[in-house]
């Protein structure tokens, strides 16, 4: 009854919104929703996908207010991607609950149970963190992995690993209490704790759980109260075998403001960082991505994403949305739409044609060897370095393959050049030196 009364309410609601948006954007967005239920205020409509629905957000207010004038009742419009078991859509009743009923209830509320092992892409930057996380995930109370220090720079991954183990750890072991906090959240949480004087409360929190899981830990540092809070957090856990996962945009050791003490304990488990993903791992995120949508894209225009948005996963999952939302538009997804969908986001190296010869010829200029010394065999770091460097602008400028790249350089190995790449990738990941000679020898490409 629920869902029929929904579908007439939903088609009331189209015949409105026809005078209100154009056919274009009704047919992309709005009829692709299908309603699920009404029930208790609240109308359930589901997406087709994570990219239509973080799109049609922009158009909840208007869909709010159509119902309203479809129904006279102002309803709470609640949007899920795909059809979700049936659930109760009135929020549960905590109050009647016990103590570790309700911890359990919001911790698990918090896990995003699309951030699994398997949506995670696995690849050379990103294996062992991935290897790690499952380990902790399988095996509960270990010592070993305990606590378990992820560590590196922004949208990598690290949070979807996080999580990743609290959903698995949640399906295999529903008895299991987890905990999964932002490090903002828990200082924000002790701040009220001193301020309504309810330390048992939040004490009781986070030290009567199987696992914490706390992200983006390098929040703490520079809070003394908050550190001595957290030490005593910490070896009450692990005393009692509960594990421990942090993230953190750092390693321990570079937590200058943090105490010693907590600094020895964070590194006294396993410390692992992730790294940005190399080409064949980032066009392997974008071809998920286009699964997820369900959505063909040409392998030229996965190549041309992954080459030239490097940084992060997080940048290179919003150029693709940027390209999907375009072609939408377009009609279709080609490598002129995604250049034309990305020409204020990525700057194209202009000028005189690129080749491999040219990139050879500036990197030598700029490090001060020669072309002879870059093709050679010659081992030193004053000559390897810079040839490593040249190989990974062929791969990522020119879109060479492996074995092309060996070719050019001296008919080295593909291993050889693949080893080349991701060590330049690493290290462009840690934003030094090697990240500041890459613009400026592509500057002086392009001129």
């Amino acid at each position: 009854m629920e869902q029929t009364e929904a579908k007439q309410v939903w088609q009331r609601a189209l015949d409105l919104l026809e005078d209100e948006l154009s056919e274009i954007c009704l047919n992309t967005w709005i009829k692709p929703m299908e309603p699920l239920s009404l029930s208790q205020g609240v109308f359930l409509l589901s997406s087709p996908s994570d990219f239509h629905k973080n799109w049609v957000d922009q158009y909840v207010p208007l869909i709010h207010n159509t119902l309203k004038v479809a129904t006279s009742r102002s309803l709470e419009i609640k949007i899920v991607v795909g059809r979700p078991a049936p659930i109760p859509i009135n929020e549960p009743d905590t109050q009647n609950m016990t103590g570790s009923e309700s911890l359990r209830m919001v911790n698990h509320s918090r896990l995003n149970p699309q951030y699994t092992f398997e949506a995670f892409v696995v690849g050379s930057g990103n294996r062992f963190a991935h290897a790690a996380c499952v380990a902790v995930a399988e095996k509960q109370g270990g010592r070993n992995f305990n606590p378990l220090f992820l560590y590196g720079g922004s949208g990598l991954g690290k949070t979807h690993l996080m999580h990743a183990i609290g959903n698995y750890v949640v399906n295999k072991y529903p008895d299991k209490k987890i905990l999964y906090v932002q490090c903002e959240q828990f200082v924000n949480e002790f701040i009220f704790a001193i301020k309504e004087n309810k330390y048992d409360d939040f004490r009781v929190k986070y030290r009567n759980t199987d696992m914490l899981l706390i992200d983006d830990i390098q929040f703490i540092e520079g809070k003394e109260q908050m550190q001595i809070e957290f030490f005593h957090t910490f070896n009450t856990l692990y005393e009692t075998g509960k594990n421990i996962v942090m993230t953190c945009d750092k390693p321990p050791q570079s937590l200058i403001s943090l105490e010693e003490r907590l600094r020895t304990r964070f590194s006294c488990g396993l410390t692992v960082d992730i790294q940005p993903p190399d080409f064949e791992t980032r066009v392997a995120i974008l071809k998920r991505r286009a699964q997820m949508n369900n959505t063909s894209v040409p392998d030229d225009v996965f190549n041309y994403i992954a080459t030239n948005v490097a940084s992060n996963i997080r940048e290179l999952e919003g150029a693709f949305n940027t390209v999907l939302c375009y072609s939408l538009l377009a009609g279709s997804i080609t490598l002129e739409v995604a250049q034309e969908a990305l020409k204020d986001i990525i700057q194209p190296i202009a000028g005189k044609k690129v080749s491999s010869a040219v990139i050879v010829d500036v990197v030598s200029r700029y490090y001060n060897i020669t072309v002879e010394d870059m093709k050679s065999n010659r081992r030193n770091k004053d000559i390897s370095n810079p040839r490593q460097l040249a190989m990974y602008l062929c791969r990522v400028l020119l879109n060479m393959t492996l074995p092309q790249i060996g070719t050019e350089f001296g008919n080295r190995d593909h291993t050889t050049v693949m080893h080349a790449c991701n060590k330049v990738s690493e290290e462009i990941g840690r934003k030094g030196k090697l990240a500041r000679d890459l613009e400026e020898i592509k500057k002086r490409i392009a001129e």
